[in-house]
């Protein structure tokens, strides 16, 4: 059996098996997924929903276990300290609800009140995170991972001080480092982006110049740090976005996401190039591990798309 015929017997296997996904990616992508070949970023990020079962994948999905996983890796970079875990969030010790404390959930994505002024009322606090522990999140858009974790309410610290803290997003594989960003504001109206190679050299694909991230927010000496311990986190990972905070000045270990934008945002140009240098799909877990197993078809495309990238690498 060629390998094209191969390919076409798991594109028709996986869109069978996975008609939901698929049509959410063409809603949103407007064009059909390859999940056999996948050229692009959104495509890859498919593929990896719909075949990598990755165990580490877990770990990532749980933000407790990540600082564990961050804290073994690099136990020089430091961590907002936890202050309580649990998993009623009736038993949160009242004098830890106060300002300088964030209320979060351990298993999904915006579950988190920052309590920087106002303190909240307790009991709608306690709501709040019963709503989250009661969320299966990802279970929509086919992220596997989050409905292994078990679920959490958990209260951090608030790091830094007066000046508001930047997002720093390093994309990394395998110990190479590719598309960097920093976000100011991130996830308001007023929200600031800056892309950039690893050495700090803007990257523009299609961005309004006015809502670029000032030069001065971030120096290089604070993104050399961030890309240096995304290059050790990233050893053994496949790709992933390694997440920081930072002040300016100091710099925190933050979460490790695995699909920023659920998978379905794109890069283009320069950016793109940047992230795929960074993700060698023959270091995932499917094509290492995870393939070996299972019936003649997964056996037979494994191979396949091994041989494929294999001489598309050499090349």
């Amino acid at each position: 059996m060629s390998d094209g015929l191969v390919l076409r017997l798991w594109r028709l296997a996986a869109l069978l098996r996975h008609p939901k996904l698929h049509a959410i990616y063409v809603r949103r992508a407007r064009r059909m997924p390859d999940v056999a070949l996948p050229r692009g970023y959104s495509e890859r990020m498919l593929w990896r929903k719909l075949f990598d079962r990755n165990p580490l994948f877990v770990t990532f999905a749980d933000k407790l276990a990540t600082k564990d996983w961050i804290r073994s890796r690099c136990p020089d970079l430091p961590i907002p300290r936890t202050l309580w875990v649990g998993s009623d969030p009736a038993d949160i010790p009242p004098e830890l609800i106060r300002p300088g404390v964030a209320v979060k959930a351990n298993h999904g994505s915006r579950f988190n009140l920052l309590i920087q002024d106002a303190v909240p009322d307790r009991s709608q606090l306690v709501a709040l995170c019963r709503r989250w522990l009661s969320t299966n999140w990802g279970r929509h858009h086919g992220e596997w991972h989050y409905g292994h974790v078990q679920r959490r309410i958990f209260l951090e610290e608030l790091v830094g001080g007066d000046a508001p803290l930047v997002d720093i997003q390093i994309r990394a594989g395998g110990g190479r480092v590719g598309l960097c960003s920093t976000v100011l504001y991130a996830k308001t109206q007023g929200q600031r982006v800056r892309y950039m190679d690893p050495s700090g050299q803007i990257v523009m694909f299609g961005l309004d110049p006015g809502t670029l991230i000032p030069d001065s927010v971030i120096g290089a000496e604070t993104l050399r740090r961030a890309v240096d311990a995304a290059r050790r986190l990233s050893v053994g990972v496949d790709f992933a976005r390694f997440d920081f905070l930072s002040d300016g000045e100091q710099l925190w270990a933050g979460e490790v996401t695995l699909f920023p934008a659920t998978g379905y945002g794109d890069f283009e140009g320069e950016a793109l190039s940047l992230v795929m240098e960074a993700w060698d799909l023959r270091d995932s877990w499917f094509l290492r591990d995870g393939g070996a197993g299972g019936g003649w078809l997964k056996r037979r495309y494994r191979a396949a798309l091994m041989r494929i990238l294999q001489a598309e690498r050499a090349l």
